[in-house]
């Protein structure tokens, strides 16, 4: 099933006492699997993570009978996929005794999970990158409400902004509130990421038109070269798709475009950045980034650090023509 599926699910009283949860976003697996574990009813909690798997013991935890409790939870969480013949054994297990309780977890993006799904039948979920800000921002404010937090629209964007819309490193800041209200001032004064903050700069600096020399050799320390690529693809990609609905509708609706209406100031600055680049400037920036991805991932001998800086002053150099 997919996640609004799962988040329906989660309505009802009762739920499956064994489920399967993967993909590529370890935020939303650790998110659900908490929901999920609100609903069991378990006295005993054995959690087998990664390295400490081990068949013979996690079939036996849940096969034996014990003397402190009469339900348990048995919760595996893995880099890689677990041999099929195990993982029946111990769905079977579940399905013969509803005082036995099961969750896997695999963080494996790459992992064909098919015979797995079977196993579990329906009762599993797959998760996917966020394909949108207004998802990211749903997401976040769902872990603010677990953790009891009145937080405003204004303050969950700015979190999710500030942390280059990673939600892990977005929602970890969250609990700091636990309990609390806050606004946008709030997230301003005590959630910050140094590399993030200082990528934010760069790209302002870049835009600006900025000698962007001195900044890059301490910017690079905080990345690797691919997440810094994929952190000016995506704010690239966000200026690009403004200036496109501006071109093809001649307004400017940045809640139509992105998903959510940013602070007042941002969405004035996000407009005046997106606009002031060409479409033909847009082209060659997206060609010189997906170049320069394939360059660093397919040539190991590469001075990557080099490599990437040539680029990203040959890109400078773009916006300033």
């Amino acid at each position: 099933m997919y996640k609004n599926q799962l988040q329906s699910l989660l309505n009802n009283k009762n739920i499956p006492n064994f489920f399967l949860l993967y993909g590529v976003d370890n935020f939303q697996i650790e998110l659900f699997v908490h929901f999920i574990k609100k609903k069991y009813n378990f006295e005993e909690n054995l959690k087998l993570y990664f390295d400490e798997y081990d068949f013979n013991q996690a079939y036996d935890y849940l096969s034996s009978s014990s003397l402190f409790s009469s339900t348990k939870l048995l919760e595996i969480k893995s880099f890689k996929k677990i041999p099929t013949k195990e993982i029946k054994k111990i769905v079977e297990l579940c399905q013969n005794s509803p005082e036995n309780y099961f969750l896997l977890q695999i963080y494996d993006e790459n992992s064909k999970l098919n015979d797995l799904e079977k196993i579990f039948n329906e009762n599993f979920c797959r998760f996917f990158k966020v394909n949108s800000a207004k998802e990211g921002i749903e997401l976040l404010a769902l872990k603010a409400k677990e953790l009891n937090i009145e937080i405003t629209q204004n303050a969950l964007f700015t979190l999710f902004y500030n942390f280059n819309e990673n939600l892990y490193l977005a929602s970890s800041e969250l609990n700091k509130f636990s309990g609390l209200n806050i606004d946008e001032k709030i997230i301003q004064e005590h959630c910050y990421s140094l590399s993030t903050i200082g990528f934010e700069n760069f790209f302002d600096n870049m835009l600006q038109k900025k000698d962007l020399r001195n900044d890059l050799e301490k910017l690079l320390d905080n990345y690797n070269e691919i997440a810094f690529i994929n952190a000016l693809y995506s704010n690239f990609s966000r200026l690009f798709k403004i200036a496109l609905y501006v071109k093809s509708y001649g307004n400017l609706n940045l809640k139509e475009i992105l998903g959510y209406m940013p602070p007042t100031h941002i969405a004035k600055n996000l407009q005046a950045q997106a606009l002031n680049i060409k479409i033909p400037q847009y082209k060659k920036i997206f060609f010189i980034l997906c170049e320069c991805e394939y360059e660093l991932k397919k040539k190991s001998k590469i001075e990557k650090k080099e490599f990437l800086i040539s680029n990203l002053l040959h890109i400078s150099s773009i916006l300033k023509s």
